[in-house]
């Protein structure tokens, strides 16, 4: 049966994939000889038309790795790995793919990114059945609305193991690739602390005269969510170049917004050792927020400032002139890593270090620029161990990780775990437990004793998912403002407008 799987998985790879001529019959020897078959069938397991109706190639996938634990002995971890490499057998090679990308934004840019999408679907590398699962929801407020995300394809980090990253080795053992976003994963075999990369396929990209790279993200927390690497390994930054990088690639793919975390942890993401940056064609909640507030600038008359109405600090620059936005953006970026209010507990440096940094995304409207700058401060205190402006230890239950550009902008990436924890609460509510009978029966919810407290009241089995999800939905908002640093009170207001004020613009 393996041989007819082979069969129509190269007709597969020809109908989604691109494989075409010679290299329908090269890429069938090579998988034979992967699975240590030295014959093919004459036969295949789907007609063409099932085949053409396929829209990801789970079935393949699984075959073959219940084919290598069965008959091959492999265990799990062996047999996903070998799987892996055989679907990158059956994908264009990487150049193949460049080429086909850049022949088709010469005519759309939009379709070439359409095409390295489906691609990615197609060839198992962003395993969209899996995050089909994910859990996904967006609030009902008035105004302000958040998306909320429980993400079933990607584990848990800390923010301590996220710092670590900027650390040297402290042995000489070589680290290779060095981080899952350098250039060399493509096509890396994988092992047991790094995935398989044979099926990845990215597209270069020019971005203030240094080579980047485009691919998709293999856990896609919205629409085409794309990351878009530096050829080199090297450190986040956020600084002058950043903004030119960031206003190069919306010239580039007007359909696409793109951004860049931070370059500190806690306020930073979950991979700071190499620079990158996240877009895509979703449109995230910032970017529907309000102005509050708009200042004049007296030196740069083709651009306007606002002060956004979020939960988050935020200044939105619009201007069709790249020129003077790239230079605004500077000397807010600038200004704002020396700023200090004491009021506002904001120290832009210690003996621990530098504090301040932006977040800074951006999408063009219409020839329009629109540049989104999110003040930052990763300060910490003995009240507040992991973050001044992080999530506080109170939310800590829901979301403890570091929020990252995708949070920061409003939508909420939740582990996996809440779903068991959820399940465990309406358990404990059914039966009436006290808490001494929770925690003997579930001890890591120890922290949600304060949460069930709040289910209880006028707790029914009918109302209880909506309850649960409404009490994320307040905590999401609570952590977000928490990340601002200036609140929406008197002295932060004050604060924001000292701050605006003294950037003589």
């Amino acid at each position: 049966m393996i041989r007819d799987v082979i069969n129509s998985l190269i007709e597969y790879a020809s109908i989604h994939l691109g494989l075409e001529g010679l290299d329908e019959v090269y890429a069938k020897n090579l998988v034979l000889g992967e699975l240590e078959l030295d014959y093919p069938s004459e036969k295949s397991y789907f007609t063409h038309e099932a085949l053409e109706k396929m829209e990801v190639p789970d079935f393949f996938f699984n075959e073959i790795k219940n084919y290598l634990i069965k008959e091959k002995n492999f265990n799990d971890k062996s047999a996903e790995l070998k799987a892996t490499l055989i679907l990158g057998l059956v994908t264009p090679s990487p150049s193949q793919v460049v080429k086909k990308f850049e022949e088709i934004k010469k005519l759309d840019s939009a379709k070439a990114l359409d095409y390295l999408y489906n691609l990615g679907i197609k060839n198992y590398y962003f395993q969209k059945t899996m995050v089909d699962k994910n859990i996904v929801w967006k609030t009902d407020y008035k105004s302000k609305n958040i998306e909320i995300s429980i993400n079933l394809s990607k584990p848990e980090k800390n923010n301590k193991d996220i710092a670590k990253l900027l650390e040297k080795p402290a042995n000489s053992e070589v680290k290779y690739p060095k981080c899952l976003l350098c250039l060399e994963n493509i096509g890396f075999y994988g092992n047991a602390k790094h995935p398989a990369r044979e099926n990845i396929r990215f597209v270069p990209v020019m971005l203030d005269g240094d080579l980047w790279y485009l691919q998709y993200s293999p856990y896609g927390y919205y629409y085409k969510h794309c990351i878009c690497f530096s050829s080199k390994h090297s450190n986040m930054i956020i600084n002058e170049s950043t903004f030119n990088k960031l206003a190069d690639f919306v010239d580039e793919y007007p359909s696409f917004f793109i951004g860049s975390n931070a370059d500190l942890p806690i306020v930073g993401g979950s991979i700071l050792n190499h620079e990158h940056f996240q877009g895509g064609e979703h449109i995230l909640p910032v970017m529907e927020a309000e102005t509050k507030k708009g200042y004049k600038l007296e030196n740069y008359k083709d651009v306007k400032l606002y002060k956004l109405d979020w939960y988050n600090s935020v200044i939105l620059l619009k201007s069709k002139n790249k020129k003077e936005l790239v230079e605004v953006a500077t000397k807010i970026s600038n200004a704002w890593r020396e700023f200090n209010d004491l009021e506002n507990e904001i120290v832009s440096s210690d003996k621990t270090g530098k504090h301040n940094t932006i977040t800074p995304s951006i999408r063009k409207i219409n020839d329009e620029y629109n540049l989104y700058l999110i003040l930052r401060n990763n300060r910490c205190n003995e009240k507040y161990p992991d973050g001044i402006f992080h999530a506080h230890p109170e939310y800590h239950h829901i979301k403890k990780e570091g929020i990252g550009i995708i949070e920061a902008m409003g939508l909420f990436i939740l582990p996996a775990r809440l779903v068991r924890q959820e399940n465990e609460i309406k358990d404990v509510l059914s039966l009436g437990f006290n808490n001494y009978q929770i925690l003997e029966k579930y001890p890591d919810l120890a922290d949600f004793l304060p949460m069930i407290e709040v289910l209880r009241d006028g707790y029914s089995k009918e109302t209880i998912d909506k309850k649960i999800n409404e009490y994320i939905e307040d905590t999401c908002k609570h952590i977000l403002e928490n990340t601002a640093v200036f609140k929406d009170t008197k002295v932060g207001n004050e604060g924001f407008d000292k701050f605006i004020g003294g950037l003589k613009l």
